[in-house]
């Protein structure tokens, strides 16, 4: 019989950010955990940015993280194991259906009207302390308000290289089969045949960065898929950081004082995190939709699923009306040469007492240890 020790880790496949956060969760946990064995069941966006380095420590099981069958089978292979999910409901329920211990951590707590109760189910509930989260979660025993989880990043560098760094994340989502090209086409548009003011490094998914390839070419343009550690390294360095307001990668800058600008939200919690960003003066230098289009809906009324549709929309609209193209082109331009300034954004960084990481896994090491007496 198998005795060894398991931790199960597992992500969710809407972009980078949660796959990034459960990268940095195994990595502090393959520095301290060394007599047990971590299994990270992922499909391929989600081992992407998997670092090397990592991946030769870890089990990695290639697989539909979001199939309960599928998961099922896997966590069966392994003797009872724990549990850590990353904004995957699926992964929760079906870890508690089978009696396992099992930890959720949600970056999102701040967004829900409701927390979802399959959310809840975990032993603990672990959510960020971010836009006034405390007046708004419920009071329960198995909830654990924490800072943001950053894991090991470089030191912030003072003297930046001249260099942009544009990030588009995975780019995809479960509730859009194929990458959001008309953004993508928007952005070619921006570039195509424009004299650039210093190298720009385009960072995303593969099938994005592909598709971004074989119509964009230039001598100052380099597309990438990084690995988490070697993308914290390359955001170090930028003088300047374009992206969509994803929540890991604009705290990561915020944390090593890079200046970011923002362009358009391409699902709802971008949307709204560019919105609360905007509120607190972090995000001065940004593009929204309404700067194109108008925007008749109210974004707060939509789940995730009618937002990417409507924003899909958007994005069209813009595409085919010659004048809202040409202006959206105009505006990417200027904020491609502006540049932010970074203290306000470096405050909310400065104001998180300590890293979620750590605290999740000193948690995790000490309930294994007392459940499996190793």
């Amino acid at each position: 019989m198998d005795k060894a020790g398991y931790i199960v880790c597992i992500s969710n496949p809407f972009g980078f950010g949660p796959a990034g956060k459960i990268i940095a969760l195994m990595e502090e946990l393959a520095k301290r955990w060394r007599k047990g064995k971590i299994v990270y069941i992922a499909s391929k966006l989600c081992q992407e940015i998997l670092p090397g380095k990592l991946r030769n420590k870890i089990i990695v099981e290639t697989a539909d993280e979001r199939n309960g069958d599928v998961l099922k089978n896997l966590l069966a292979k392994y003797n009872n194991p724990f549990v850590i999910c990353v904004l995957n409901k699926t992964a929760i329920k079906t870890a508690k259906s089978l009696g396992l211990k099992a930890y959720f951590i949600d970056s999102l707590s701040w967004m829900w009207k409701k927390i979802p109760e399959e959310y809840l189910l975990a032993d603990t509930y672990y959510c960020f302390d971010l836009f006034d989260i405390r007046k708004k979660i419920p009071d329960k025993k198995n909830i654990k308000i924490i800072p943001p989880v950053f894991g090991k990043l470089p030191r912030s560098v003072a003297n930046k290289k001249p260099y942009t760094l544009l990030h588009l994340g995975g780019f995809v989502n479960p509730y859009q089969k194929q990458i959001f090209r008309t953004y993508l086409n928007l952005l070619i548009d921006s570039l195509q045949n424009y004299t650039l003011n210093q190298l720009l490094i385009i960072t995303g998914g593969k099938v994005a960065m592909q598709y971004i390839k074989e119509r964009l070419k230039g001598d100052r343009i380099h597309l990438r898929t990084y690995g988490r550690n070697q993308f914290l390294q390359t955001l170090n360095r930028a003088s300047h950081f374009i992206t969509t307001s994803g929540l890991t990668a604009t705290l990561e800058a915020f944390a090593l004082k890079t200046p970011v600008s923002f362009i358009p939200p391409t699902n709802l919690s971008q949307y709204r995190i560019l919105e609360l960003l905007s509120n607190m003066g972090c995000a001065k230098t940004k593009m929204e939709w309404k700067d194109f289009v108008e925007v008749d809906t109210n974004f707060a009324g939509l789940n995730e699923k009618e937002s990417i549709v409507k924003i899909h929309k958007l994005a069209k609209g813009i595409y085919r009306n010659p004048q809202s193209r040409d202006l959206f082109i105009i505006k990417f331009r200027q904020l491609l040469n502006g540049c932010p300034s970074k203290s306000d954004q470096y405050k909310i960084f400065s104001n998180f007492k300590g890293d979620g990481t750590k605290i999740i896994i000193d948690d995790l090491i000490s309930q294994f240890k007392q459940t499996k007496k190793l």
